[in-house]
C-alpha cells in the first residue's frame, strides 16, 4: 500500500498517546498522526453504559490528590466524588466463608486494619528488600493474626493476597517485589477516589479542553488512525517507518511509542529492527505485568441489604478442592479465584467481582453466557443461605490479559525488577539514529519511574515525550 509520511507517528491512543498529542497541538505542532489498533481512544480506559449508568471496564479510580493531574483536572470541573469511602467498602464488606457462614468475629475488623498497614512502612534491611510482597506480608503479621475458628487465618491472607494483587497487578504476590513499597509514589490524599459521573473516559476531554483555550479547533479524533495494528518499526537511518497489519505504511522522522508493557514482553523480539538495546530488552523483561479484571452482574433490583458495602469470599482449602473436583467438566475453577462482589458505583443495582492472574485469562476465554451460569453459582453457593438472588439482567466482563493489544493490566516491579527501581527510566530512554537526533522514544505507565500503573502516571510520560518532540523539532 502507499506510504505515508509525518513528522512524527504516536503509537497508541491510550491516555499516554492522547497527551503527548494534545501538548503537540498546543505547541502548534501538527504534523503528526496517531495510528491506534483498537476502534476506539482511550486505550485501558474504557468507560460503558451499564443498566441505568455506566462502569469502568478499566482504570477504576483517581489515586491521590496532591500532585495528581488526574485529580486536578477532574476536581476543577466538579466531576471527583466526595464520597471518600472506596478502602471502607472492602474493609466493611460481609466476609462470608465457602460454608455459607458469615465471619462475625470481633477481630475481623482488626485484622483488615492490620493487613492494610502491612505495606505502609518500607522495607527495613536489606533481607526485607528482597522479599517480595507476599513474603514481606508473611513476616510481618506472623505474631499478630492469630488463627481462630471464628476467623481461619489462612482463608483470610489468602483473601488479603488476592486483594493485593488487583492493586498491585501482579498475578501474585510472591512475583512483586518488597521495592514496590518505596519505588512506587504515591499522591498525597485518598488513594482510591471515585468519578462523580460520566467516568474515566471523560479524562480524554478534560486533556483537550486543557488546551481548547489556547488552540482553537483541537479535535485529537481528526489525527487518530483506527485498525492500526503496527506490527513491525524499522528505526535506523535518518527515517523511521512503521508496517502495519494490513501492510500500510507509515513513515517518519520520529516514532512515539506508547505500546503497554504487556505488548512489549510479547512481541519485542520480532516488533524491533534492529533489535533493541540490550538494557531496553532486560528493562522490559525485568518490569512485571499481570491481569486484573472486572465482572459486572446488573440485577433487576437490588437483592442486598441496604447497608451492604459488598461481599467478600473466604474459600477453605477442602471446600477450594472439592469444588473443583465436582465442576471440572464445567471449567470453573477460575470461580474460586472471584475474591468478592462489591457495589458499583454509578450503577444502580449492579455487582462489581474482582478476579487476578491466571484465573483472570482462564475466565477470559468462556463465553459470557457460561460466565453468568457460573457466578449465579458461586453467588447462591455463599450466599443463598441469606438472600434469595434473582438472575442478572445483564453480565459484562472486561479481557485485559487476552487482547493482543494490551496482554495485561499494569505494570509492577517485579522479583526481577533491579532492587534501585531504574527498570522504569532505562524503558523510557529515547533511542537516537546516526545524526544523533531522537528516533524512537517511549511513553506509558510502565515508563514513569514514580507513578507507574497509573492513570496520572501514563499522562505525565505523554507530556514528557511531547517536550522530546518539540525540543527536536521546534526552533
Amino acid at each position: 500500500m502507499a506510504q505515508s509520511y509525518n513528522t512524527v507517528i504516536i503509537i497508541g491512543a491510550g491516555v499516554s498517546g492522547i497527551a503527548a498529542a494534545t501538548k503537540l497541538l498546543k505547541n502548534n505542532f501538527n504534523n503528526f498522526i496517531i495510528l491506534e489498533a483498537e476502534n476506539r481512544i482511550g486505550g485501558r480506559i474504557q468507560t460503558l453504559p451499564f443498566g441505568d449508568g455506566h462502569i469502568e471496564l478499566g482504570a477504576q479510580w483517581i489515586h491521590g490528590e496532591e500532585g495528581n493531574v488526574v485529580f486536578q483536572m477532574a476536581s476543577a470541573q466538579n466531576l471527583v466524588s466526595d464520597k471518600r469511602e472506596t478502602i471502607q467498602q472492602f474493609i466493611n464488606s460481609t466476609f462470608v466463608t465457602s460454608s455459607g457462614s458469615e465471619i462475625k468475629s470481633n477481630h475481623l475488623r482488626d485484622y483488615l486494619k492490620v493487613a492494610y498497614s502491612v505495606f505502609d512502612d518500607s522495607p527495613k534491611d536489606d533481607l526485607e528488600r528482597f522479599m517480595s510482597l507476599g513474603e514481606l506480608f508473611q513476616k510481618r503479621v506472623e505474631n499478630v493474626l492469630v488463627d481462630t475458628e471464628e476467623l481461619p487465618l489462612k482463608q483470610f491472607i489468602n483473601w488479603c493476597q488476592h486483594y493485593q494483587n488487583s492493586y498491585n497487578g501482579s498475578d501474585s504476590w510472591f512475583e512483586a517485589s518488597a521495592i514496590n513499597i518505596d519505588t512506587y509514589k504515591s499522591c498525597p490524599g485518598y488513594p482510591a477516589i471515585s468519578w462523580k459521573s460520566k467516568g474515566y473516559s471523560t479524562v480524554i476531554d478534560l486533556m483537550q479542553e486543557k488546551f481548547n483555550d489556547e488552540v482553537e479547533d483541537l479535535h485529537i479524533k481528526d489525527k487518530v488512525i483506527f485498525g492500526k495494528e503496527v506490527v513491525k518499526i524499522y528505526w535506523s537511518g535518518d527515517q523511521a517507518e512503521v508496517l502495519c497489519a494490513d501492510n500500510s505504511r507509515f513513515k517518519a522522522q520520529c516514532i512515539l511509542t506508547t505500546m503497554s508493557l504487556g505488548v512489549l514482553k510479547n512481541v519485542c523480539n520480532e516488533l524491533f529492527e534492529p533489535e533493541l538495546p540490550e538494557y531496553k530488552l532486560k528493562a522490559i523483561q525485568n518490569l512485571g505485568i499481570g491481569t486484573v479484571d472486572k465482572l459486572f452482574l446488573k440485577f433487576p433490583y437490588s437483592w442486598w441489604s441496604e447497608n451492604t458495602t459488598g461481599f467478600s469470599f473466604l474459600w477453605s482449602d477442602d471446600d477450594r478442592e472439592k469444588f473443583i473436583k465436582e465442576n471440572k467438566r464445567r471449567g470453573w475453577d477460575y470461580l474460586c479465584d472471584v475474591f468478592g462482589f462489591y457495589i458499583c458505583d454509578n450503577c444502580p443495582d449492579t455487582l462489581l467481582g474482582w478476579i487476578v492472574g491466571p484465573a483472570a485469562r482462564n475466565m477470559e476465554r468462556k463465553s459470557l453466557d457460561e460466565i453468568k451460569i457460573g457466578l449465579m453459582y458461586l453467588l447462591n453457593k455463599f450466599l443463598g443461605d441469606t438472600y434469595t438472588i434473582p438472575f442478572p439482567d445483564l453480565v459484562t466482563r472486561s479481557q485485559w490479559g487476552s487482547n493482543s493489544h494490551f496482554y495485561g493490566s499494569y505494570s509492577f516491579h517485579s522479583m526481577n525488577t533491579d532492587k534501585e527501581g531504574k527498570a522504569n527510566s532505562e524503558l523510557a530512554k529515547p533511542l537516537i539514529n546516526s545524526d544523533g537526533k531522537n528516533i524512537l522514544l517511549f511513553g506509558g505507565e510502565a515508563t514513569h519511574s514514580s507513578y507507574f500503573s497509573t492513570v496520572h502516571g501514563a499522562i505525565e510520560t505523554g507530556w514528557r515525550e511531547a517536550d522530546r518532540i518539540l525540543e527536536q523539532f521546534i526552533e
